[in-house]
């Protein structure tokens, strides 16, 4: 088994194994009691939240390592939309309601991240970028389910807000 191999199966690895409580939170509201499933779904913005900052921080550290495939301050951009994206959400959520935060946080992550390409030094394998295509699909769907939790008119969740 070649080194690349390994880092491919440590990527696809860490991503999913990150991607799977986000799943878990958004499908276990819709099969819970009503209080217990308004806690899970601030957890659930919570962990998106945490998720978006590591990501953040990971993209900042790549602008200071001098074989990363950023440039310096396209890598530096990224990480500062990112957090942008995390704090006005936190905001929407707790001066307005969590379904306001939450579609903030899919449209800024859908015009990031399939808005405009990303000025690149050097082409990341195919493998990383079906990952980060995939991961990008997955928290999207993930966002749009909890946000018709949000607004669903039968168990009206945001009267619990």
């Amino acid at each position: 088994m070649n080194s690349n191999d390994l880092r491919e199966r440590y990527f696809k690895g860490r991503a999913y194994i990150a991607l799977a409580p986000a799943i878990l939170f958004a499908s276990a509201v819709w099969f819970t009691p009503n209080v217990l499933a308004v806690k899970l779904g601030h957890a659930f913005q919570i962990y998106i939240s945490l998720l978006l900052i590591f990501l953040a921080s990971y993209v900042w550290s790549q602008s200071q390592i001098t074989s990363s495939i950023f440039h310096n301050n396209t890598a530096r951009r990224l990480s500062l939309v990112l957090l942008f994206i995390i704090i006005v959400g936190c905001f929407l959520t707790l001066y307005l309601n969590p379904a306001y935060g939450l579609g903030f946080i899919l449209t800024g992550l859908l015009v990031l991240f399939f808005g405009r390409s990303i000025n690149l030094k050097q082409e990341p394998p195919p493998w990383f970028k079906q990952l980060i295509r995939k991961s990008n699909i997955m928290l999207c769907i993930c966002l749009i389910v909890m946000i018709a939790y949000w607004f669903n008119p039968y168990s009206q969740p945001l009267n619990y807000y």
